[in-house]
């Protein structure tokens, strides 16, 4: 789960609210429409002590597109004038002709005090925006309709000198498969990174189940739903899982559950 991607349909006269709504419903289309506008990696590393970095994006649409970029703290009805990130993107609004690139640069704003023993997360909002084609629109302006794409993909702001790398901490996770009674498997994360886990494999002496991964924060941990009638942990189960290196890479390991 790299990225986030939205489809806005909306007429003229109910364009914003309507787009506020397909947001705040979260409708998640990547597998029914392809974003044109494309980022060269699936997220962002801003070490501590950078000034700024730098992500190429390109237009892989036939057409022109205006591209509207913003960072915030992944609300899915954020806006622009709304988000309030320590990371600003430049430019916020341009144009991008077909098979153009582009540097965007994001900037430390340094407005906020960050932690210094674990990872921020803040989401970079790709906004894009079709011609109107107001020369060719039909008589009736209201029946005009205007499809844009909104791709989310995250920034994680990373402290200098942390206790592990990012290999380590994935070996310090701890799975719990609480049984039948519960139907949860509990991911405990000890280290300073958010770990991307796209995929988990639930073994328990024959029995296999696919479970759906996370995102699983710093010093925290998360629940994830499994389906009744898997046997508890005391049949000395096992789980492999796929999670994703600073370059989106996967990689696959395997635990013991506890």
């Amino acid at each position: 789960m790299p990225l986030r991607r939205y489809l806005s349909v909306c007429s003229s006269g109910l364009r914003r609210a309507l787009c506020r709504l397909l947001c705040a419903s979260g409708l998640l289309v990547g597998s029914l429409a392809q974003a044109g506008v494309t980022a060269e990696r699936t997220r962002v590393i801003f070490p501590a002590g950078a000034s700024e970095t730098s992500l190429p994006v390109t237009n892989l649409n036939a057409y022109p597109v205006m591209v509207q970029v913003w960072i915030d703290n992944g609300a899915l009805d954020s806006t622009p004038d709304e988000a309030v990130a320590p990371i600003m993107p430049l430019p916020p609004l341009f144009p991008l002709m077909p098979a153009e690139r582009r540097m965007l640069r994001l900037v430390f704003t340094g407005s906020d005090e960050l932690p210094t023993d674990r990872e921020s997360l803040y989401w970079l909002n790709i906004y894009e925006v079709p011609p109107s084609d107001a020369g060719k629109a039909p008589p009736l302006e209201q029946a005009r309709v205007v499809v844009t794409m909104h791709t989310q993909m995250k920034v994680f702001y990373r402290p200098k000198k942390l206790s592990m790398s990012l290999e380590q901490a994935v070996s310090r996770l701890h799975f719990l498969h609480e049984g039948i009674d519960r139907g949860t498997l509990h991911v405990d994360n000890p280290s300073p990174y958010y770990i991307t886990l796209t995929e988990i494999g639930l073994r328990v002496g024959s029995s296999r189940i696919a479970i759906p991964g996370g995102l699983v924060p710093p010093f925290s941990g998360i629940d994830l739903s499994i389906e009744p009638g898997v046997p508890s942990v005391e049949e000395k189960g096992r789980a492999d899982f796929i999670w994703l290196d600073d370059d989106g890479n996967a990689h696959s390991a395997e635990v013991s559950l506890q």
